[in-house]
């Protein structure tokens, strides 16, 4: 009884965080912070239809989501508040902001009571919101989704000047020519479908180490790039990198740039590792909730969880919240995705190469794939420690196998997806 109290405790409070309600609150914590912690800074990245901001501490906090429904007669918007108590501001960390597009109008800091800090955003539109964590160092993601705000009207340009009257020759003229046929419509152009790759890790994260020190960020960049160059080819494709050289990129803005494109698909690509390095194979994985340790285990490596295992409560919390955040109107697209793209991988591997080891389809807490608008997966190409399979993760000529299963994978589903838009 104990143990099924603790798992649904956090369950619904991760769930009333995401409802929209006429007033709801939510209370929720990873940590317990000792001492004041300090709010260094806000960033936000937006979309038409999604802001998300991003509040970065000094150490873990309590935080409270709060919706107030606004009375738009009254001029007052919807907003959302989240209070974070046991905190101090640094100086110049949050100015009010105030955004052009997007559903989030306005973000600003108060202090309501001593030690606690609150943030105040505006959302006119407000149909949705959600919070979650992301440690090192500790932030809190806040996405707001609501009807997109309307750019205010460009000035009108000005009319072209009045053509000169004809004279009557002209006239004359003008009348004895031929009346050009009528335009035929031209069929309406198919719909690019845009893809986003994420190659994971980058820049001061390395990801796994391998064989020969074989650097997981450096791998999965270059299948990215190759597999980009082969979507490229495929029409009415348009494919986007998260990143294109060796940079670091935050988890929380990867799905972040796929949003702000709009994008149809959304595939991070990883190179998996283990203490055992008899392990080898392909797995693919779509974001909900699971009990399996070598999972949780590989979402902890993925998610840049340094000191969670073996603590089980929070591990327990960790994936509940997760999976109360998952696009639950995406998730048998991701799943589709993730069955598609496994089989194809393997498949060619097995075509190409030294058969592939199945490692199956599988679901996990992954913070990459959280927030997310579209089908999306994380695919898990090869084991860097596997003394075979890891060397051969280095070479050009294997990687452009990898890259050429996920193009199957992906150009399979893709052609799914619009036969039935088509029906």
């Amino acid at each position: 009884m104990r143990r099924d109290a603790d798992r649904r405790s956090p369950r619904r409070l991760g769930r009333l965080a995401l409802r929209p309600a006429l007033a709801c609150v939510a209370l929720l914590w990873l940590a317990t912070a000792a001492g004041a912690a300090t709010l260094r800074a806000v960033r936000q990245i937006t979309t038409p239809l999604m802001t998300r901001v991003i509040v970065e501490f000094s150490e873990p906090v309590h935080y409270r989501l709060q919706r107030v429904s606004g009375h738009p007669d009254l001029g007052v918007p919807a907003r959302v508040y989240v209070d974070f108590p046991g905190t101090e501001i640094a100086a110049g960390a949050v100015g009010q902001l105030d955004l052009r597009e997007g559903p989030l109008l306005r973000l600003r800091a108060t202090r309501p009571a001593a030690a606690t800090t609150r943030l105040i955003l505006d959302v006119p539109g407000l149909t949705d919101f959600g919070a979650f964590p992301m440690p090192d160092p500790f932030r809190l993601i806040i996405d707001v989704r609501g009807t997109p705000r309307t750019a205010p009207p460009r000035p009108a340009a000005a009319p072209p000047p009045p053509s000169p009257q004809p004279t009557a020759a002209r006239q004359a003229r003008g009348a004895a020519r031929p009346s050009p046929p009528a335009a035929v419509p031209a069929p309406a152009a198919q719909r690019a479908m845009k893809i986003v790759l994420d190659p994971g890790h980058g820049g001061k994260d390395p990801g796994a180490i391998g064989v020969d020190g074989v650097a997981e960020k450096d791998v999965v960049l270059a299948i990215a790039q190759r597999l980009r160059a082969r979507l490229a080819a495929t029409p009415d494709v348009e494919v986007v990198l998260t990143r294109d050289s060796d940079v670091f990129l935050a988890l929380e803005e990867r799905t972040a740039r796929a949003n702000a494109e709009q994008a149809d698909v959304f595939v991070s690509i990883h190179a998996n590792a283990s203490p055992n390095a008899g392990l080898s194979g392909v797995e693919t994985y779509y974001l909900n909730n699971t009990n399996d340790r070598a999972t949780i285990r590989l979402a902890e490596m993925e998610n840049g969880l340094r000191s969670v295992t073996g603590n089980r409560q929070r591990e327990r919390d960790v994936a509940l919240i997760l999976s109360d955040l998952i696009q639950s109107y995406k998730i048998q697209e991701s799943v589709l995705l993730a069955e598609q793209v496994q089989r194809d991988l393997v498949t060619t591997l097995d075509t190409h190469r030294t058969p592939a080891n199945n490692l199956g389809v599988k679901r996990g807490p992954f913070y990459v794939l959280v927030g997310a608008g579209m089908p999306c997966v994380l695919v898990e190409v090869a084991f860097l420690t596997h003394p075979v399979e890891g060397g051969r993760l280095a070479q050009p000529d294997y990687q452009d196998t990898i890259a050429e299963g996920l193009l199957r994978g992906i150009r399979r589903f893709v052609e799914n997806a619009r036969a039935a838009e088509n029906l």
